[in-house]
């Protein structure tokens, strides 16, 4: 089908089909264009054209929506955006690449493309014709033909690493402070999964705080129940379903607790009983000038108390490895139309993609990451991530990263300070939180960072704002807020859809 509406390309002077999204259960197909405004705008009388070609092409047996991406053809956006596209998709070339070695020439819908490469890098990306994939890359988000030529840069420096010439990355270390820590030991699940070996002392907790673990003694435990309306096919029921609430004591501090388990689980919360040591994922909650604790998952545990003198390095000064870019996308404008959502405080949107599942043992091969201020997302922070090991089959084919793509990647240690950095100030969210953020806690403790920011998770928001999902993969919720995600299970786009999400759910 696809091949076939390549021909809507000849339509109009301006308009370039870009992809078609076909869903079974409502038998819709959605049509995506992108239009140059100089040159086309959609209107009443081109867009029953478009239709009817549409459907002299297909058929009639789905019914068409059609969508217009605004893609002006900018000096800056098409700049920002093919340097994103080499660091992210072409890190054998990308070496010593920076945002001030492309240059930009447009003339009608052609764009001519200079980029400047170091000698290693050029010898290797002329040799095998690299020119003809980057602009083929480029072309499938722009309306526009692209030209795209490689100039040799001679005047690289190899005479010291930035490493030496940025010795804060090395020694900055903040005054060392006493800190307490619950270490936890025979962990046994019995709502949902913990995935930490530490838990913070929640005796210093004295207002709200996002995703946290905590610990304690069962003192009390109720179950309890509450109806909750179910909508499907159209026909809203009422369901009980089952909640516990119970207490728990660590050392002299009580804290009472609550956590509402899927319906499969209902039953698992009667094992929980009076003095059993349990550690709970979760966060803590103010109601009535009182917090409260919102559990998400419980299990049991032996827990000892540590109290440390932890230091940590600062904020870094400047970027070293990885820079952020500006991000700009023209669908903004049109996606929160609705809501104009504005608000001071700065949120970071994360996703990792891993060698595994277990951050004790598996490590970081991708960290993609989007600011938004104000409402709208501003940066954008991406990165391959070299790891010690040979990445599986498993996870070459779930995520498309194979060993080739991070060869010539930075590891974790030059990484991490850089992320450190764009996270400064910000509150940090992700996709179910508790696993990206395992991964980033394990390398900061190795490196002496302290992640210590609040956090929220897009998870536990769909949740409690879209209610009857058939589940809440980050899949489904895009689709169920008609955002798109292309090429899932890559850190950047999973971020970038993640971070489009959470604006629309705040």
């Amino acid at each position: 089908m696809t091949d076939k509406l390549s021909i809507l390309d000849g339509l109009y002077s301006g308009l370039k089909f870009k992809d078609a999204v076909y869903l079974e259960k409502t038998n819709v197909c959605t049509v995506n264009f992108l239009y140059n405004p100089e040159s086309f705008r959609p209107s009443d009388e081109n867009k029953p054209v478009i239709m009817k070609t549409l459907v002299d092409l297909i058929g009639d047996l789905v019914t068409y929506q059609l969508s217009f991406i605004n893609c002006p053809l900018d000096k800056h956006a098409i700049a920002n955006y093919t340097y994103t596209t080499i660091v992210n998709n072409f890190p054998a070339i990308s070496k010593d690449f920076t945002f001030n070695d492309v240059t930009v020439d447009i003339e009608n819908l052609n764009v001519s493309l200079k980029l400047k490469l170091s000698p290693s890098a050029y010898d290797y990306a002329y040799g095998l014709n690299r020119e003809e994939l980057v602009a083929e890359k480029l072309k499938e988000s722009f309306l526009a033909d692209f030209k795209v030529t490689f100039v040799r840069k001679d005047d690289i420096s190899n005479s010291t690493s930035f490493i030496e010439k940025n010795m804060e990355l090395m020694s900055s270390i903040k005054e060392a402070e006493n800190k307490t820590v619950y270490e936890l030991s025979e962990i046994a699940d019995i709502i949902g999964k913990n995935e930490s070996t530490l838990a913070i002392d929640l005796s210093k907790v004295n207002s709200p705080v996002e995703n946290v673990v905590i610990c304690g003694e069962v003192t009390n435990v109720q179950r309890r129940t509450y109806n909750r309306k179910y909508t499907k096919n159209g026909e809203t029921k009422d369901i009980e379903r089952t909640f516990y609430n119970f207490t728990i004591k660590c050392d002299t501090k009580f804290l009472y607790c609550s956590i509402f388990p899927k319906q499969a689980d209902e039953s698992k919360g009667d094992l929980i009983e009076v003095g059993m040591k349990v550690c709970c994922f979760g966060s803590f909650r103010e109601f009535n000038n009182r917090l409260s604790f919102n559990a998400v998952s419980v299990a049991r545990c032996e827990y000892k108390r540590e109290d440390i003198k932890s230091a940590y390095k600062q904020v870094n000064e400047d970027y070293h490895t990885v820079i952020p870019t500006e991000y700009i996308d023209y669908e903004q404008s049109g996606l929160f139309d609705e809501e104009n959502k504005d608000f001071e405080e700065s949120y970071v949107v994360f996703d990792v993609e891993t060698t595994g599942l277990e951050p004790n043992k598996d490590e970081i091969i991708e960290i993609g990451a989007c600011k938004v201020e104000h409402g709208r997302i501003s940066e954008r922070f991406s990165t391959f991530v070299k790891p010690s090991k040979h990445i599986s089959k498993e996870i070459v084919d779930l995520t498309g990263i194979d060993d080739s793509m991070v060869a010539d990647a930075p590891t974790i240690n030059y990484v991490l300070p850089d992320f450190y950095k764009f996270c400064s100030g910000s509150t940090i969210v992700a996709h179910n939180i508790s696993f990206d953020m395992s991964f980033i806690y394990n390398a900061a403790k190795k490196l002496s960072y302290n992640f210590d920011h609040p956090l929220m998770d897009t998870l536990e928001m769909a949740r409690v704002k879209l209610p009857g999902l058939r589940n809440y993969k980050l899949g489904t919720i895009v689709e169920k807020l008609n955002i798109q995600l292309e090429n899932a299970h890559r850190a950047i786009n999973d971020a970038t859809a993640t971070a489009k999400v959470f604006i629309k759910l705040i």
